[in-house]
């Protein structure tokens, strides 16, 4: 009975739960509780320390379900965290497997600090981001094995098997792994670690550039990697791209057979492992149908109790309960989430049916309570006196505001009174606090001014006399403030001024009654003063004290009452008296100052008309004209000087601030011209030594183009940044103008420089003494051939050159050279240039060029008989004859007389380009083979 009280608990009555699945003697009763419960830490408690095995498993059962629904990580990892405690491992594994939260899954895994649970995370865990989260965290090589057999997964298969290192295990995978994909990888991997171990027969093997070999090397590891992806769209995607870059790099070049049989693999592996996993897809689909049809009626009888409410609950749900008792039973991993919804939707409607019995018995009490605040509300009362009496209601409001459900009109009543009442007593509360704080900064305001006032070295009687009355106010009046400390505070501050200004303030009241007795005899003079004016015969002088001795009387105006009123009257006597004689100056001298006031008016428009000129120097002159006559103009009217001179002044410094402000605009912008064109005459001195002519030409124009579209700048610097500028151009253009005689000069310079190596040789073997015999030559200098060789390429790569000036520069060419070989011709023996070999080589052209100048362009004929003479010019005869056979015999000889042309004109550049002779010997060899060759040409032009 105990147990079966347990399931009538409410969801408010949790504290007695949790003592009946702690303390209670009996296990049911223990285990009922325990169901009931949602309290994460008592559950990991139970299931850790209770004694009963049965309530132990009911504890884990209970936090398994919740770890397997709850959305929340922190709460996901509290409950992982108590189930490993109790060394509940597997159910540890089952959350991380089986919660619908991608985010939980991965906050259980990365608490899972245990090998096996993992690895049976890494194998049946629902996607492959939690897959692959628990293999990155799985280190035992044992595990990693059993993960990359038993895994059905391909990602996780795959991606364990490239963690085995040992053949033994990727032996065994190949052999008994579960998933294809990952046997078949593991067969590749065991023949490339045997390749590698044993090398294959030498075959021709594909001439392959190492940038080729890079480049299919990483295709093939792309390829290779496609297996370990999840998403078959991405791993067809990819499995595309790279046999599409392969195939390029195949028309390129010819890929080795090993990387190409390594490729196909790799690419019938991914295939593969698509096909795997679409299937893998399908099995699931196939799967979350069946446990949906499996959980179907069960659900369908939790969301009927879910939205069970009304009259005929109670039996309703009766026959639901004997309903679920009476299904079949569910495989175990949907059990425990079902079966913990069924369960609260039991508990929710019992909670319904709790609050609906409440709602009835409120219906009543709500009518009543709205009818009371409506007639609250509407009363005359005070403000305070209806917040009083709304205090002694409020606890039945908010009670009854619980169970609005039962009587909707008149919970909407009571609202509407509610809100009446609180903006109400909003608005009492917002009053008394704004006057409450006005009152407290008024009080400041006035404890700052005293303050400030006592501070202060001088004080008037008046000021102090006014300040301690309001003091005074303060103190007494006892305004409302916001708390009782600021009320001390304020009355600390005021009381400590009071004692500073009250003594003060008697002293200024006792010097103030000395003063007025003391201002009694200065009145008195003054008022004699005044009457003498009378007889004053100058008007100016007598207005100007008058005004004079009015300002002293202010000074001494306070004086004892009595005898103050009567000289007061007597001054005032006296002063009308002398304003009835100066009023006729007085109206005069004012209507000239008016006169003067109309002229400076006038000039104060002119200066205001020329104030936005932009004509500096003439507005200028004008202004200064103006100033000058403003000065001729006497005084104005009283109270018009200082308004009719700012005006005037505002009108000439508005237009010189101008002029200053478009000066310094002007300077800047001369500044800033200087500055590009002092950037252009860098860039035409730069060009002035180019030869790129006509590229530097058209830049030269594009410069001067750009200097013209600059304006000006400072008038002092202005020549001088001109003929920088002008003559970097005019150095340009007259090189430009030249432009052929400065090519000739470099080109020149090449070849003169080759000489100048060359007679650089010499000269050490020269005697220094000029007049002196010359002695024998040193040694050759060394590395002498080497340079010889440099200088002679220097001068083949050398330009070409006129002919004149090329001749020229080769007679000194080869003088030179000649000096070199001629001061040591043992040096170059065996080379091009060794004198004997070059003397022969000459000898025997020279010979051929002159047997062909002797034979008409022909060979030499051999030795012949007369007769054999006769026949063959009698056969040439006979062949002339006819028209085919003149024909032919002419194009011969045609032919005979090129090839010798073309013989003759190789030797002409074959003899240049031999070394060079003592002048004795390559004088006459250098006659006779000119001469021969002229001879030939001779003949060649006559046929």
């Amino acid at each position: 009975m105990r147990a079966a009280a347990v399931y009538d608990l409410g969801p408010d009555e949790g504290d007695v739960l949790r003592a009946l699945a702690r303390e209670d003697a009996e296990a049911r009763v223990r285990r009922a509780a325990v169901a009931r419960l949602d309290d994460v830490a008592i559950l990991g408690e139970i299931a850790k320390t209770d004694p009963d095995p049965d309530v132990r498993n009911e504890a884990t059962r209970q936090l398994t379900g919740i770890g397997a629904e709850t959305r929340d990580p922190v709460k996901a990892a509290e409950v992982a965290r108590q189930l490993t405690e109790a060394g509940r491992l597997k159910e540890v594994s089952l959350i991380a497997r089986d919660n619908p939260s991608i985010d939980v899954r991965s906050a259980v895994v990365d608490l899972i600090d245990d090998p096996k649970s993992l690895g049976a995370v890494a194998r049946h865990a629902r996607d492959g981001s939690t897959r692959a989260r628990a293999l990155a965290r799985l280190h035992d090589a044992d595990e990693l094995l059993a993960v990359s057999l038993k895994a059905e997964h391909t990602d996780v298969a795959v991606a364990a098997l490239e963690r085995v290192g040992d053949t033994d295990g990727l032996s065994a995978i190949a052999q008994r792994g579960r998933n294809k994909v990952a046997a078949r990888r593991a067969r590749v991997r065991l023949r490339q670690i045997e390749e590698a171990v044993t090398p294959a027969a030498e075959a021709p093997a594909a001439q392959m550039s190492s940038e080729d070999r890079d480049r299919a090397g990483q295709l093939l590891r792309e390829a290779e990697a496609l297996v370990a992806l999840a998403d078959p769209a991405e791993t067809e995607t990819e499995l595309a791209r790279v046999r599409l870059a392969w195939a390029e790099l195949g028309a390129d070049t010819e890929i080795e057979p090993a990387l190409g049989e390594r490729f196909e693999s790799a690419s019938e592996a991914a295939r593969e492992a698509i096909s795997e996993r679409q299937l893998e897809r399908a099995a699931e689909q196939i799967r979350a149908e069946a446990a949906a049809r499996e959980q179907a009626d069960r659900l369908r009888v939790v969301q009927e109790i879910e939205q069970l409410e009304g009259a005929g609950a109670e039996d309703r749900i009766a026959e639901l309960k004997v309903r679920w008792d009476a299904l079949p039973p569910i495989p175990q991993e949907y059990a425990a989430s079902l079966t913990r919804r069924f369960q609260d939707a039991c508990r929710a409607f019992e909670e319904r049916e709790r609050r609906r019995m409440l709602a009835q018995a409120a219906a009543g009490r709500l009518q009543t309570l709205a009818a009371e605040l409506e007639q609250l509300v509407a009363s005359d009362v005070t403000p305070q006196e209806l917040i009083a009496r709304w205090r002694g209601l409020r606890r039945d409001a908010e009670v009854l505001r619980e169970h609005a459900e039962a009587n909707p009109d008149a919970a909407e009543r009571l609202e509407r009174a509610i809100a009446a009442i609180e903006e109400k007593e909003q608005q009492l509360v917002e009053i008394r606090q704004k006057q409450e704080q006005d009152n407290l900064r008024r009080l400041h305001q006035i404890c700052r001014q005293v303050e400030t006032l006592a501070a202060s070295e001088s004080i008037t009687l008046k000021a102090g006399d006014r300040a301690l009355a309001e003091i005074r106010s303060a103190i007494d009046g006892r305004l409302p403030l916001p708390t009782k400390k600021d009320r001390q505070e304020v009355q600390t501050r005021l009381e400590a001024v009071r004692g500073i200004l009250g003594p003060r303030v008697q002293e200024l009241r006792d010097a103030d009654e000395w003063q007025r007795w003391a201002n009694l005899q200065v009145q008195e003079e003054l008022a004699k003063k005044m009457e003498s004016l009378a007889e004053e015969p100058d008007l100016e002088v007598a207005a100007r004290r008058m005004r004079e001795l009015q300002g002293r009387w202010k000074q001494v105006a306070l004086a004892p009452r009595t005898q103050g009123e009567a000289l007061w009257r007597r001054f005032k006597t006296a002063q009308d008296a002398v304003f009835t004689r100066t009023s006729a100056h007085l109206t005069a001298q004012n209507e000239e100052r008016g006169h003067n006031l109309a002229k400076k008016q006038s000039l104060c428009e002119q200066a205001e008309a020329l104030a936005t000129s932009t004509d500096w120097v003439k507005t200028a002159t004008a202004l200064q004209a103006l100033q000058a006559e403003w000065k001729t103009v006497g005084p104005v009217s009283r109270g018009s000087e200082k308004a009719i001179w700012e005006r005037f002044r505002a009108a000439c410094d508005q237009f010189f601030s101008r002029r200053h402000d478009d000066l310094k605009k002007r300077k800047d912008e001369w500044s800033e011209n200087l500055t590009r064109k002092e950037a252009l005459c860098a860039q035409a001195e730069a060009l002035s030594s180019s030869t790129e002519w006509e590229a530097a030409a058209a830049e030269c124009r594009k410069l001067q183009i750009e200097w013209k579209q600059i304006g000006p700048v400072r008038r002092s610097k202005s020549d001088a940044v001109w003929q920088r500028f002008r003559t970097a151009c005019d150095a340009f253009f007259d090189r430009y103008k030249h432009r052929d005689q400065v090519d000739l000069q470099s080109k020149a310079a090449a070849r003169a420089d080759v000489i100048r190596e060359l007679e650089a040789l010499v000269v050490p073997a020269v005697a220094d003494d000029a007049t002196s015999a010359p002695e024998a030559p040193a040694g050759p200098p060394e590395g002498l051939v080497e340079k010889v060789q440099q200088a002679r390429a220097k001068w083949q790569q050398a330009p070409e050159l006129p002919r004149t000036v090329q001749q020229e520069l080769a007679a000194s060419y080869h003088q030179a050279l000649g000096k070199v070989v001629a001061a040591w011709p043992e040096a170059f023996a065996g080379t091009d240039l060794d004198p004997a070999n070059t003397r022969k080589r000459m000898e025997k052209l020279l010979a051929r060029i002159e047997t062909l100048s002797r034979s008409g362009g022909a060979e030499a004929p051999a030795p012949v008989s007369p007769a054999e003479l006769l026949a063959q010019r009698w056969r040439e005869r006979l062949a002339a004859n006819t028209m085919a056979g003149g024909q032919a015999v002419a194009h011969a000889e045609e032919n005979r007389w090129r090839e010798a042309e073309q013989e003759v004109r190789t030797a002409q550049l074959q003899w240049t380009r031999f070394g060079p002779l003592p002048a004795d010997v390559a004088g006459p060899l250098n006659e006779r083979f000119q001469r021969a060759c002229r001879k030939f040409y001779d003949q060649r032009r006559k046929v």
